[in-house]
Formats: C-alpha cells, sequence, structure tokens
C-alpha cells in the first residue's frame, strides 16, 4: 500500500485485502504502543511476530545493550525465530554476542533460541552454533543447547545433524540424555534412519523410568517419519511404564503422532489414558490425545470425551478439555456441545480460561450460538490476566468469527489492564487471525 498509488488502489479495492487490513491495523497500533512498556526479555516469539523490520532492528539494538547476561540471553533467544527478517550484520552481531556469553547456561540458552532461525544463517554460522553447543562442559547446558537446535535440524548438513545426535547420546546423566533426545524428536524426519534408531533405541534403554518417559513424550512428534518395528517399540515402552505419571507423560506425547500408528496401537492408547486412576494424569494422557482426535475410530473418540467430562476436579477437566479443542473437528455435533457446555460450567475463572482457550482451536467446528457462548464467557471473566489467556486462545479460531463476535474480542484485548496481558491477547489475536484466515482459504 505504501509503494505507490497504482498498487495502494488496488488494495483499497480489494475487499477481501481491505477488511484484512483494516482489522489487522489498529490491534498493530495498539501493539507498537505498548512496546516501551514490555522489556525486551519478557517478548515472546508470538508478539515478536507482530513487528515489521525497523522495530524489530530496535529489538535487536536493545538485546545487546542489556547489562545482564541472563536477560541478554533470554532477548537473543527470542529473536531467534526472527531471524530471517534481520540483516546479515543484525545476524552476525547477534551470534557473536550469544557466543560471548560467560556463563555457561546463559550461553546454553542463547544458542538454542538460534534453533528456530538456522535455516536463514549461513553454513559457517551454523557450525559455529553446533560447535559452541558442544564445546560446552556443563551436561544440563549443553542438553539444553542441543534441544533448541534440535528445532532446526532440517537446514543442517549431515555431520551437523550427526554431531548433535551423538552428543545427544553420550551424555552421561539420564535427565540431561532424555531431555536431548525428546528434543530431538521434532527433527526426525530430518535424520538418516540409523540415526533415528539410535535415538529411539537410547530412550528405551534408559534406566530411570521417568527420564525414558520424558524421551517417548518428545519423540511422539516425530512418529510419522519412524518404521512399523519403531513405533510398536515406542507404544510398548509406554504403555509397560509402571508409574501412572510416566504412563500418562508418555501416551500424552505419542498423541501427537497418532495417524502414524495401527489401530491395534491407538485402541491400546486409549484404553491405557482412560484405565489411569489419578485424575490429573487422565487428564495429561487425554489431552495429549487431543491433537490425534482424528485419526481415531468414532467408539474412542466418544470414550475420551465422556472421560474428560467425568473428571470431579475443575483444574483436570479444563486441561483434558482444552487438549481435545484441537481434534473438535473430529467429534460430532453432540459431543461438540458437550465439551463447550462442560467449559462454561466451570467455576473457577484459570479453569474456565484455559479450557476457553483451547477450545478456540476447534472454533470453525463449531455453531454459532456455540461460538457466541464462548466469546461471551472469555468477555465475562474478572481478572485480566485470565481474559488474556482466553482471548488470545479464542484467536486460533477468530476467522470463524461473525464481525461482530471478532470486534468485540478486539475491544476487550485493548482495554485490558497491564501492558503484558493486553500484549498477550493482541498477538494471539493477530497471529490466530492471520493463520485461520490463511486456512479458511486453502480449504
Amino acid at each position: 500500500m505504501l509503494s505507490n498509488r497504482f498498487l495502494n488502489a488496488s488494495v483499497l479495492n480489494g475487499k477481501s485485502v481491505k477488511e484484512h487490513y483494516e482489522f489487522l491495523q489498529p490491534l498493530i497500533g495498539a501493539f507498537k504502543a505498548l512496546k516501551p512498556q514490555l522489556t525486551i526479555h519478557e517478548m515472546n516469539r508470538h508478539m515478536l511476530a507482530l513487528m515489521g523490520p525497523i522495530q524489530l532492528w530496535g529489538q535487536v539494538a536493545a538485546a545487546l545493550s542489556l547489562a545482564d547476561d541472563w536477560e541478554k540471553s533470554m532477548a537473543i533467544a527470542g529473536l531467534g525465530a526472527r531471524l530471517a527478517h534481520l540483516s546479515e550484520s543484525q545476524r552476525e552481531d547477534l551470534l557473536t554476542a550469544a557466543l560471548g556469553l560467560a556463563d555457561d547456561w546463559d550461553r546454553a540458552q542463547a544458542i538454542a533460541g538460534f534453533g528456530a532461525g538456522l535455516a536463514a544463517l549461513e553454513p559457517r554460522q551454523q557450525q559455529a552454533l553446533v560447535t559452541a553447543a558442544l564445546n560446552l562442559t556443563s551436561g544440563w547446558s549443553k542438553a539444553r543447547a542441543i534441544a533448541g537446535l534440535g528445532a532446526g535440524l532440517a537446514a543442517l548438513e549431515r555431520p551437523q545433524q550427526q554431531a548433535l545426535v551423538t552428543a545427544a547420546l553420550g551424555l552421561a546423566d539420564g535427565e540431561d540424555k532424555a531431555y536431548a533426545i525428546a528434543s530431538l524428536g521434532g527433527g526426525l524426519a530430518a535424520l538418516e534412519r540409523l540415526q533415528q534408531e539410535a535415538l529411539i533405541a537410547a530412550a528405551l534403554n534408559l534406566t530411570e523410568e521417568s527420564h525414558k518417559a520424558q524421551a517417548i513424550e518428545g519423540l511422539g512428534a516425530g512418529l510419522t517419519a519412524l518404521e512399523r518395528a519403531q513405533l510398536q517399540e515406542l507404544v510398548k515402552a509406554a504403555l509397560g511404564l509402571p508409574d501412572d505419571w510416566d504412563k500418562a507423560r508418555a501416551i500424552a506425547g505419542l498423541g501427537a503422532g497418532l495417524v502414524a500408528l495401527e489401530r491395534l496401537q491407538q485402541e491400546a492408547l486409549v484404553t491405557a489414558a482412560l484405565d489411569l486412576a489419578g485424575g490429573l494424569q487422565k487428564a495429561q494422557a487425554i489431552g495429549g490425545l487431543g491433537a490425534g482426535l482424528r485419526a481415531l475410530e468414532r467408539p474412542q473418540q466418544q470414550a475420551l470425551v465422556k472421560a474428560a467430562l467425568g473428571l470431579a476436579v475443575g483444574w483436570h477437566k479444563s486441561m483434558a478439555i482444552a487438549g481435545l479443542g484441537a481434534g473438535l473437528v473430529a467429534l460430532d455435533g453432540t459431543q461438540q456441545q458437550a465439551l463447550v457446555t462442560a467449559a462454561l460450567g466451570l467455576a473457577d475463572g484459570r479453569n474456565k480460561a484455559r479450557a476457553i482457550a483451547g477450545l478456540g482451536a476447534g472454533l470453525a467446528a463449531l455453531e454459532r450460538l456455540q461460538q457466541q457462548e464462548l466469546v461471551t464467557a472469555a468477555l465475562r471473566l474478572a481478572e485480566g490476566f485470565q481474559k488474556a489467556e482466553a482471548i488470545a486462545g479464542l484467536g486460533a479460531g477468530l476467522a470463524a468469527l461473525e464481525v461482530p463476535q471478532q470486534q468485540a474480542l478486539v475491544t476487550a484485548a485493548l482495554g485490558l489492564p497491564g501492558a503484558l496481558n493486553k500484549a498477550e491477547a493482541i498477538a494471539g489475536l493477530v497471529n490466530g487471525y492471520q493463520a485461520s484466515r490463511g486456512r479458511d482459504h486453502l480449504r
């Protein structure tokens, strides 16, 4: 719109683009005004995604000027996801500052942040990060750095991938090793078969059951890249965990890859989740399985919804409902209504906010009245941080709402007390609106 008058006229005469622009403009303007009230290390990736180049350049300068090394490491890590939008010199300055941090943990934290933006870096910069991660002396710091760089495994060359996998497997402490293995799970598809097998074998050979559960949980993000025998091993190990806390954690993690499993394996995981004795453990497992709800057969879906609604403690119920929100589109109208009704019936504001936020991911699958009920409930929450959480969560389905509902959420977000609450709500609405609008156009 700013480039020349002909393109400007094209944008303003195009109804869809104009509506998009006019919706986002006041939110972006309000966030820009809020920015001076937020410290750089408070900025999460959702907030940073709202910034244009000039604002990002200011954030880089602010991060590099911080005197406290822990705050600097957090600020640098946060900017990692936006590396592609920075200049070459800014990327180099951030890398130099990260590698120059004196404390092992601070340096690991900063290195980890670069994982989300590895594809924007030159090969020598990628190598410098991998080398620095492997040279960290503390096991926990090394695990943290490896875990962060795991987010960008696909951007690395084979020797660098191998070096990270080898380093993860070589960690002496079981907790460190489990954490590193788990965080490499999302990048399994980028690895060679032998590396995948080595990670799975190491996970299953961890002696502490809690460590094994943590590793399985993370590997669930990469199940679609594995062979049938490996899938069977992970499911068998998860179901064989003796402690319910560990079993719940592992089942929840495997929920992300349910579509890759055979019917019998899916049924076994659902049955195990429903058999967990503790309410919190059951809620955790059910919520995790919500990510793969579409892959399940109707009786399994019904059983999970029924179990979620039967949880006696509000906190537990809200966790389960929030997790099932990701799979609302797979449920029938009766089940959808039951989840909405249960969310609205939660007495505690924190629990209600959590449940509403989770259901936001499935707004497009709901009827207009149900959508309106969720919006109204979010706006009636008394505490600012609760309202911010609910509004931000509903942003995931914002494009599915009618204009008056969208505007009501925008007005509420702009009226929230506290800069951080307002920023979180605005970020949720803007990012959610653009993502859900894109999904609508791609259908």
